[in-house]
């Protein structure tokens, strides 16, 4: 899921590419299958392969500040630089990058990011600038389905003793003075020192029972794009430590903060955010302008360019990479060599008498997907509706350059059938009074960084400056949190507004 809770055990690992369809894919659905949503490939992979080389042309606008990038972090920066002249650039045709949204009857769902966790300073403070409040998701949070017939949460039987041992470990850490926080920057030697592991060398020095190993595969894939043997062990406890802690949602997931953002900054003046924008090439100025040559995703044709005092690049490291000109190559090389995860999320609407859920149901040893969120569940039960329903699926790629592939080859069918056949088994409740009517899907081939071990230090040794051209990204703090989007946001503004 493209959240930050680890709650289900024994998943097992997901298979390399989703599972192959059944026979229902080869044959028209019961239900509609909605267009694709998600990224728009097509500019990005023409800039990957070399067709928008040329020099920049000449400047055709000089603005004070340019964003590059309108997902969470690219909005706020604008946000907090509303009063000045500021442009953002987004690629796609609406910002907010994964934190986006949308309605089905009135139902607001997520496409990707879906809820926060940290609501200490200077969180709380940014959401109350946005004017949001935040509101906790109700008991019961989650549950994990094994799957079979009246089988409970082995959570709360057979692996109850282990799984409060973990959380007794994670509660000692998160009262530490050494806990991997985000920024990253604040981080103490000890906490460090965890960088250096992999998160399942860590908890086998902490004598975690090997029976929950299958819970933080799942929940390391899930969040961080990779199983525990293949994440930093300063990511991993950053993000496991939930488990201990309430989390806050948005009806529609994170994109509620996007929308905050967005009209923020838009009450500044019309016309700041440029959308259907790519980008292809950045040439920062010591003292001067920096340069941004940018083409129109839609309708590509002739390049166009702008000046700016400021640029920031709030967009993955690994592609920002290969658009700066004329930076330190080892800085540029670094960052291209990042490994991003891939991912599909499908939005199944349900017409007729919903079933109450909690808000995240976790399927143990489902192949299709891990967990699915009920996108009511937030809503207070007055105004949840009577006669139709979302449930939001993630199903992250165990191989993330497999799932590109099929991503980008986008079967629709094939994809939504194994969904819906596993979604029959683990939550057969779902379909109990109500008719599944039609699975949106939603493709992310390059969602997150993978917070490998040795990511923090390679976020704290690269520069995120040059000359006057900043990098403000999530992959900046090595973790995939909207936490992270907002303290590289700041910190930009801070040099920014220093000048």
């Amino acid at each position: 899921m493209v959240t930050r809770r680890a709650t289900i055990a024994g998943l097992g690992a997901l298979a390399t590419q989703l599972v192959l369809p059944s026979a229902e894919a080869a044959q028209e659905p019961p239900y509609q299958l909605g267009e694709w949503t998600g990224d728009s490939f097509a500019p990005m992979h023409a800039i990957r392969d070399g067709l928008w080389r040329a020099p920049l042309s000449a400047p055709e606008r000089r603005v004070d500040v340019v964003v590059i990038g309108g997902g969470l972090a690219g909005l706020a920066v604008a946000a907090l630089l509303r009063d000045r002249d500021v442009l953002v650039l987004e690629r796609e045709s609406e910002p907010g990058g994964v934190a986006k949204s949308g309605r089905w009857r009135n139902v607001d769902y997520a496409l990707g990011s879906a809820y926060i966790v940290d609501l200490s300073d200077p969180f709380r403070a940014f959401y109350e600038t946005l004017g949001l409040a935040p509101r906790p998701v109700s008991e019961p949070v989650d549950r994990a389905l094994p799957g079979a017939a009246g089988a409970g949460d082995p959570r709360e039987g057979e692996w109850r003793g282990a799984y409060e041992r973990l959380k007794a470990l994670l509660r000692r850490l998160g009262e530490s003075p050494d806990f991997p926080k985000i920024p990253i920057a604040e981080a103490s030697a000890p906490a460090l020192a965890l960088d250096r592991l992999s998160l399942l060398d860590f908890v086998r020095r902490e004598h975690i029972d090997a029976e929950l190993f299958g819970l933080l595969d799942a929940y390391c894939l899930s969040a961080l794009g990779a199983p525990t043997a293949e994440i930093s062990a300063y990511a991993g406890v950053n993000f496991l430590s939930e488990i201990n802690a309430p989390i806050y949602a948005f009806p529609g997931g994170n994109g509620a903060i996007v929308r905050a953002m967005a009209a923020r900054l838009s009450r500044a003046g019309e016309g700041r955010i440029v959308t259907g924008a790519a980008v292809y090439a950045i040439e920062p100025a010591e003292g001067g302008y920096a340069r941004v040559g940018w083409f129109d995703a839609q309708h590509p044709g002739e390049p166009r360019c702008l000046e700016a005092r400021w640029a920031v690049v709030a967009a993955p490291y690994f592609f920002a990479g290969r658009i700066l000109r004329g930076v330190d190559l080892a800085a540029t090389a670094q960052m291209t060599r990042l490994r991003q995860g891939s991912y599909l999320v499908a939005n199944c609407c349900f017409e007729g008498t919903p079933q109450e859920l909690p808000y995240d149901s976790w399927a143990l040893g489902a192949q299709s997907f891990s967990d699915a969120i009920s996108a009511t569940a937030i809503l207070p039960a007055a105004e949840r509706p009577k006669d139709h329903s979302v449930l939001t699926v993630y199903a992250p790629f165990r191989d993330p350059g497999a799932g590109r592939a099929r991503l980008l080859a986008g079967d629709r069918a094939a994809f939504a059938a194994p969904i819906v056949e596993e979604l029959r088994r683990f939550m057969p409740e779902a379909f109990g009074k109500a008719r599944l009517a039609e699975v949106r899907l939603t493709r992310w081939g390059h969602h997150h960084l993978i917070a490998t071990p040795g990511i923090v230090a390679t976020m704290r040794a690269l520069p995120k400056r040059f000359g006057n051209v900043l990098l403000a990204h999530s992959d900046g703090q090595g973790m995939p949190a909207v936490e992270s989007a907002i303290v590289e946001a700041q910190n930009a503004v801070e040099i920014i507004t220093r000048g």
